[in-house]
């Protein structure tokens, strides 16, 4: 199925090639005319105007030639920066599908990953490598925004408010999951422009300013006077009917009325400057949005009014790239003088604004859950082979098993590498004992459970062939450190930790809980005798929870409590003086040991 993937990528990827290079060949064709129509406009306008002209022929000729010319070279120009748009806009499609390449061939460099949202103290974010490197975040993560990659990262280390949202996540996911075209392009729209967390911020803060003091009757009344008398002056000047003295004054006073109110004009633009390529951003993903059909009841219901938000801050955008023709000192000196730009510019910006401001967190909100739902949809393409699980919310009338999953296996872990596992405990159990020797697959087993449990509550297809489980809190400890700065030892962070979690337990929350050789930092002795009344602490609480471990003493818990602890185990082989490994979970405790192997083939010891 990888080989059919990269196949497809591939072929992706050199279609929009083809279109790259379609557009740089029409950009070139069009610089050139766009030379040739300037070269036309500068010779019709010096044979017209001048007494000697260098090429002989009637001077009418001239004179239409040159307005020809100059209309000629507008539309050559607007030609050439349309085809340089579609060159890097295929460029930009070409990036996404050699990412998607690498991403089938394991370099997960290749996409960001996420340590901004890396917490040591979550409850299962850092020992399940939700995030950093080579990590589930790297996997999925094909957003165009920051707010939505954000909720992307929420929703894999948060759970859902319901059972109820996860099967119309999954039916949203399965959809566009198919839509590889919708996805791709509403990427490659998200990159035009790569915004910063505190250009997002900003934008927010601005909406929830106040108006600038800009809006009253007589003052609005000022702004269009004022360019209206100038203007009229103007054209009375260039009839001859007044002096141009006329116009020039109203033209000086229309910039000195500017700038009595520069210093506040210049901090209004320092917060909106440039936000119009982010809004322009916005606005095209809203509108890609809105072209689109759904069937799913929940995309549907995310592209409600799309269309109307795309054309409202579109009409923002246009406001705000008005505004920035200021930094010109030249265009601004010139629009202001005449028009009195500024403070049109101000007045349009707030009135948007005041008529907007409650709407637009809605409208953005619709754009950051398609990010976040076009990365998983795009995870889900990429691994056809998995299944969407079930998720229970409230217990049956009959007694369920907390998780059953058929042929459960790791995502981050290469298809061809992964040993898939069948892993069913009983309805009554409480507690899995999982023994085995140094690298047979405990830890990799527990964060396989723990990561497609974090896909499963997030809407996203799981590794298995079958997937059935209860939606619970998730805590592990795998990977406590010990603090030199918080003056903190490994063992009292690990009792910390596992206090954590059993106050979880004990306010009635339902969890699945992964522990990896609990109670490290003691010895052997104190060691089990600790782990033994942790595990039967367990036994009282509404939970599953599995200890991975080489205390082989643990598993004689299954004898004093049948029906609620069970024994796992990976076993080693050695054939050949070499060491073997099936990661296939079986029944039962582990009997072979490798400690002492490994030590002499490594040389520690003979």
């Amino acid at each position: 199925m990888a080989g059919s993937l990269r196949t497809f990528y591939q072929t992706r990827y050199q279609r929009f090639a083809d279109d790259e290079n379609r557009s740089k060949q029409s950009a070139r064709l069009y610089a050139t005319g766009r030379l040739a129509a300037a070269l036309l406009a500068v010779v019709a306008c010096w044979q017209a105007v001048s007494g000697t002209p260098f090429i002989p022929g009637p001077g009418i000729l001239w004179i239409i030639l040159g307005p020809v010319g100059l209309v000629l070279f507008i539309f050559m120009v607007s030609r050439h920066m349309a085809h340089r748009q579609q060159q890097r806009y295929a460029a930009r499609l070409i990036a996404i599908n050699e990412k998607e390449i690498g991403s089938l061939e394991g370099r997960m460099e290749l996409f960001a990953e996420g340590n901004e949202y890396l917490d040591p103290t979550h409850p299962y974010a850092y020992d399940l490598d939700i995030f950093g490197k080579n990590s589930l975040f790297q996997l999925i993560n094909r957003t165009a925004c920051l707010s939505g990659e954000a909720l992307l990262a929420k929703r894999l280390t948060a759970l859902p408010e319901n059972e109820t949202i996860i099967p119309e996540r999954q039916r949203a996911i399965a959809e566009l999951a198919l839509m590889i075209d919708f996805r791709q392009h509403f990427l490659a729209k998200g990159q035009v422009f790569n915004e910063t967390p505190s250009e997002t911020q900003q934008l927010n803060d601005w909406l929830n300013e106040k108006e600038q003091s800009f809006q009253g009757p007589m003052f609005s009344f000022l702004c269009s006077l004022l360019p209206c008398a100038t203007i009229i002056l103007l054209a009375l000047a260039v009839f001859g009917i007044l002096p141009h003295g006329w116009w020039v004054a109203a033209f000086l006073f229309n910039l000195t009325f500017t700038g009595f109110f520069l210093k506040r004009i210049n901090r209004f633009h320092s917060i909106v400057s440039g936000k119009h390529r982010l809004l322009e951003k916005f606005s095209q993903l809203l509108r890609h949005i809105g072209d689109q059909e759904f069937e799913d009841v929940l995309l549907r219901t995310l592209r409600e009014e799309s269309q109307d938000a795309f054309a409202s801050i579109g009409r923002l955008t246009r406001i705000l790239g008005f505004f920035d023709q200021r930094l010109n000192l030249m265009m601004g000196a010139v629009l202001n003088g005449f028009l009195l730009a500024d403070f049109h510019s101000i007045i349009a910006i707030d009135r948007w604004r005041s008529r907007y401001r409650d709407r637009m967190p809605a409208w953005l909100d619709r754009i950051f859950a398609f990010d976040e739902l076009n990365s998983f949809a795009g995870f889900a393409f990429n691994h056809p082979g998995y299944c969407y699980p079930e998720v229970i919310g409230k217990p049956l009338e009959a007694p369920e098993p907390f998780l059953a999953a058929r042929q459960l296996g790791h995502p981050l872990i290469a298809t061809h590498h992964c040993i898939p596992n069948d892993f069913s405990p009983a309805t009554n159990e409480k507690v899995v004992i999982l023994t085995g020797a140094n690298m047979s697959g405990k830890s990799t087993f527990l964060r396989s459970v723990g990561v497609n449990l974090v896909l499963a509550y997030a809407g996203a297809p799981v590794f298995a062939q079958k997937f059935r489980c209860y939606l619970a809190g998730i805590w592990s400890s795998m990977r406590v450190t010990d603090s030199l700065g918080d003056d903190t030892s490994y063992f009292y962070a690990e009792l910390k930790r596992l206090s954590a979690i059993m106050e979880q337990l004990r306010a009635g929350q339902k969890l699945l809980v992964l522990l990896d050789e609990i109670l490290k930092g003691t010895n052997s002795a104190d060691k089990l005798h600790g782990s033994v009344g942790l595990v039967e602490e367990f036994l009282s609480h509404d939970c599953l929870c599995v200890v991975a471990t080489h205390d082989l003493e643990l598993g004689k818990l299954e004898e004093a409590h049948p029906t609620q602890v069970s024994n796992y185990c990976f076993e080693s082989t050695l054939e050949n003086n070499e060491l073997h490994f099936d990661y296939l979970l079986k029944n039962g405790i582990a009997k072979n040991k490798n400690a002492s192997f490994l030590m002499r083939k490594t040389g520690l010891i003979r």
